[in-house]
Formats: structure tokens, C-alpha cells, sequence
């Protein structure tokens, strides 16, 4: 969810200077962050506070935005616009794509143009990763889930807020952010099992009942030239990756393979991997992802799905990873050190499957796409995370948002009565589809980068 709340932890007072009545929010800020850190395994429930949700969307996340996701304004088109403001006061579920993990501001500042507040589905490790300000995300409206693991709190919460209809919620169905803008996840079928548990609540009580499901793209775009920005950015990872001396071409592509070639050498010795001087890098990426992708799941002692694409495969295992990092004590028998050794393996080989991921930005088919200054940035993103452990956005852009047709889950009760899985799967399938439609169109904006 929302990064901007570490920032707005530590400054937010001189932001609100001359605001009386901010006052409460500084209560409720410093209780929050004074609160005893609970186990990395509890369920974080939202907590939605009207005033500090205010407080964020009309003074933090204008200073926000063009700070640290580097969002200068949300762009909407009059049509996807309408269908959202027609569905206000209904249950909405929206599922965006979730590209690179800023979608999430993205998402709020919806919630601000069109005057409503949202809860949002987050990844457990969010609430970890900034902590204390972590907290002020159920302030916010986020609450916890741990992928791929059946959780009671998380499955009762959600039926709670549908069928209470109050708030929208903002599901990401890719799960993962794999740092490519145009590469969407396939989604994950579970989604409508959490809206058909609050559907048949509904249902029992009025059979007119009408939930439903919003599919959007999300499409970042900058807004001004960025040769220079690229440069700066390849020059970043060769003074890193390549010593002096060696050849670091002359175009961006050119300077860009360099460094690919650079780091997959460095990460090839790490693994001991030793290749003929005649393997293209495209096969030489190919078989590192797969060594780290193999390994991984023998480690877990999983049977990998004949026919999985890549994409799905690493979404399984982060999944199962994540269980074993997050899972109870009390669902384990084994001593508490033993359980540490666990955890802190489990992490090792999560944070192993980055390189796989990393690596997706240098797979042929997407090289082999037109070049635009998106995907270049996006190249450029995924070797900085695997270089420096976090990747940079480099300029000023604007979010671009396109609202599909949306799903009324009253259509497909009968089909889910009668085979649940079926009905799961094609409505995963059609908002999947409807998503990567709109990406595809989105994607017609960017402007091809310069060689």
C-alpha cells in the first residue's frame, strides 16, 4: 500500500503547521506509532480513520505524489470516469494492475476525485517493511493478507466490508508487482471466492443483490524526454557492474546490454553456472531464471504443474514462502529455533526469486516489443533493484487510469452454484482480459525511445 506514509511519518508536522484541527490526527499518529509491534504473523484489520484519511489526501499526498512515485496528476477519460461515478453508493470491488507497487497511490487518489474512501487488500510484509509508520495503513483503510494462505480473519473482514457496503475495495489480482508496466500477471482465481461468500449473505436476506467487479489499467507515462535521465540511470549501474576499460557502447541499447551481459556474468559466478562462449544471453537468462526457479522449489519440496508458465510458477512459490515466513507458531510443532531457521531460510530463497523476477526484463519477448521510454525505464528499474536492492524513478509522469465494462457478480451465481471452480476461473479470465485490453491500448501513448 500507500509508501508515502515513511516520509509523512517523520515530516508531516511542518506540513500541517497552522492546521488546528489536525490536532486528533496527531494523536492518533503518535499512538499508532507507539504501539508494541506485534508478530510479523498478525492480521492487520483496517482501521479507517475519516480525519487522517483527509489529512492525507489533501495535504500529504499532493507533496507526496511528485516526490517519491514520481506521480505529477491521475489522467481519467470522461467515459471511465462516468462508470465509476454510476456505481457510487453500490458494493464495487476494483482490480487494477499492479505493475511496479505505485498503483496503490494511484488507487487513493481515485478514492479522492471521487470523494470516497476505500479499503485495500496489502501484502502482510507491507505492514513490516515501515514499520511504525506501517500502522497508519489501517488508519488508511488497508488491511493484512498473506499470499496464497486461507486465512480466516482475512476471508471474514472482506465479507464484512462487502456486505456492509460503506466502502469500495481495491483487490490486485497479479498478486505480485514484477516491475514490467506491460506484462500483466495472469490473475488469480481466488479473487471472487472472498465477493460470492459476501454475495450469498446478501442473497439470503434480498435476491435482488448486485456486487460487483471493476477491471482497470493503470498505465504510468512520463511526462518529458528522458535522454538524459537514461543516462544518467546507465551510468549509475556501469560505474557498478563494469570496471574501466571495458566496451559500454554507444546507444542506450547498446550501453544497456553491456550491462545486462555484466550482470548476469556476476550472477552466473555466484551460482557457479558456467556456460559455452557461444550461448546467446537470451538463453544464458533464460537458464539462470529456470536454475533459480527449480531450485526454489526443490527446496520446498514442490512437484512443479507441467504446461505453468514462468509468471505463475514464481507467484506459487512466493506464495508458498511466504506461508512458511508468516505462518503461526502455534500451526507448527517444531522448537522456536527451528522455526527461526525456517523463516530466515524461507527469506533467503524469497529474496533469490527477485533475481528470477529481475531477470523478466531481460527476456527476449519482451526486448524484442517496440522500445518505448516506459519499457527502457522499466529495463533500467529491474536492474537497479537487483543491483542496488530498490529501483528508481528517474522522472516527473502522469498516471493514466481506463475503467472497463464492470462485472455483475449476479450474472455468474448460477454458474458458481453449479461448479464453483468454473465460475472462478472465467471470471478471473474476464477481468484479466478486460485489463490487458486496456493496457495494450495505454501503451499507445508512450513515445518510442530515441537510439
Amino acid at each position: 500500500m500507500l509508501m508515502l506514509l515513511p516520509w509523512a511519518h517523520n515530516s508531516w508536522l511542518s506540513a500541517c503547521a497552522g492546521i488546528p484541527s489536525l490536532t486528533a490526527t496527531f494523536g492518533l499518529i503518535t499512538a499508532l506509532a507507539l504501539w508494541k509491534r506485534n508478530p510479523s504473523f498478525a492480521f492487520r484489520p483496517p482501521k479507517n480513520n475519516s480525519t487522517f484519511i483527509a489529512f492525507v489526501k489533501y495535504v500529504l499526498a499532493p507533496i507526496i505524489l511528485p516526490l517519491v512515485p514520481k506521480i505529477a496528476r491521475v489522467e481519467m477519460d470522461p467515459d471511465s470516469f462516468d462508470r465509476l461515478r454510476r456505481l457510487k453508493g453500490k458494493r464495487v470491488i476494483l482490480t487494477p494492475n499492479h505493475a511496479e507497487a505505485t498503483e496503490p497511490y494511484v488507487m487513493f487518489q481515485l478514492s479522492k476525485l471521487l470523494g470516497e474512501e476505500f479499503n485495500y487488500l496489502t501484502a502482510r510484509e507491507v505492514f513490516d517493511a515501515y514499520f511504525p509508520a506501517g500502522r497508519l495503513l489501517q488508519a488508511m483503510g488497508a488491511y493484512s493478507v498473506i499470499r496464497g494462505m486461507p486465512d480466516k480473519n482475512v476471508l471474514r473482514t472482506t465479507t464484512e466490508i462487502l456486505v456492509e457496503g460503506k466502502h469500495w475495495l481495491v483487490i490486485f489480482p497479479e498478486g505480485v508487482a514484477v516491475g514490467l508496466s506491460d506484462n500483466l500477471m495472469p490473475f488469480q482465481p481466488g479473487i471472487g471466492q472472498f465477493a460470492f461468500r459476501a454475495y450469498e449473505d446478501l442473497a439470503r436476506k434480498d435476491g435482488d443483490v448486485h456486487l460487483y467487479f471493476v477491471p482497470m489499467a493503470i498505465k504510468m507515462i512520463y511526462l518529458h524526454p528522458m535522454g538524459n535521465a537514461i543516462d544518467r540511470a546507465l551510468q549509475h549501474l556501469e560505474e557498478k557492474l563494469l570496471s574501466s576499460g571495458t566496451g559500454r557502447g554507444t546507444t542506450p541499447q547498446e550501453r544497456l546490454l553491456r550491462i545486462g551481459e555484466a550482470l548476469l556474468d556476476s550472477t552466473e559466478k555466484m551460482y557457479g553456472v558456467q556456460q559455452s562462449a557461444d550461448t546467446g544471453l537470451s538463453d544464458r537468462i533464460n537458464y539462470m531464471k529456470e536454475l533459480i526457479i527449480s531450485r526454489t522449489a526443490q527446496a520446498l519440496d514442490i512437484q512443479e504443474r507441467p504446461g505453468q508458465i514462468l509468471p505463475d510458477r514464481i507467484r506459487d512459490l512466493i506464495n508458498a514462502l511466504d506461508q512458511i515466513i508468516y505462518r503461526k507458531a502455534s500451526e507448527q510443532s517444531d522448537n522456536e529455533q527451528l522455526q527461526r531457521q525456517k523463516r530466515s531460510d524461507a527469506q533467503m530463497l524469497r529474496e533469490r526469486l527477485e533475481t528470477a523476477i529481475n531477470f523478466m526484463a531481460l527476456d527476449e519477448w519482451y526486448l524484442d516489443q517496440p522500445m518505448t521510454t516506459e519499457r527502457f525505464m522499466d529495463i533500467i528499474g529491474l536492474m537497479e533493484r537487483e543491483v542496488f536492492g530498490t529501483r528508481r524513478f528517474w522522472g516527473l509522469r502522469k498516471a493514466v487510469v481506463r475503467v472497463g465494462e464492470p462485472l455483475d457478480l449476479k450474472d455468474y451465481a448460477d454458474r458458481y452454484r453449479k461448479n464453483k471452480k468454473s465460475a472462478l476461473q472465467e471470471i478471473s479470465w474476464t477481468l484479466e482480459s478486460a485489463v490487458r485490453a486496456m493496457l495494450r491500448d495505454l501503451s499507445g501513448l508512450c513515445r518510442p525511445c530515441s537510439s
